[in-house]
């Protein structure tokens, strides 16, 4: 691809959610983040949000042998795909300036 455009994937879409965090976690981790900042790093709470749900997806596969991460993933690169599918014959089809 090139520098300002890429290919959109169904797994980049991203959700929001709402979490309850006991405020000395929450205030710890504020504090964390603001002095990784100062030692070239970065911590974002949706990062280690997400990192911790993989983590425990991970736990679950581990335990009932189901990689529901896996199984998701595949299922919106199907439903993605199909969804642009008609778009990207109608582009294919459609003659371009130079043909004109």
């Amino acid at each position: 691809m090139g520098k300002y455009v890429t290919k959109n994937k169904k797994e980049d879409e991203k959700r929001v959610v709402s979490v309850r965090i006991r405020r000395p976690i929450f205030e710890a981790f504020k504090g964390a983040a603001t002095a990784a900042e100062q030692y070239g790093y970065s911590m974002t709470l949706s990062g280690v949000f997400e990192t911790a749900m993989e983590d425990a997806i991970s736990e679950f596969k581990d335990i009932c042998g189901v990689d529901y991460q896996s199984l998701t993933t595949s299922k919106l690169s199907k439903k993605w795909g199909s969804k642009y599918k008609d778009s990207l014959k109608s582009l294919k089809n459609k003659p371009k300036k130079e043909d004109v």
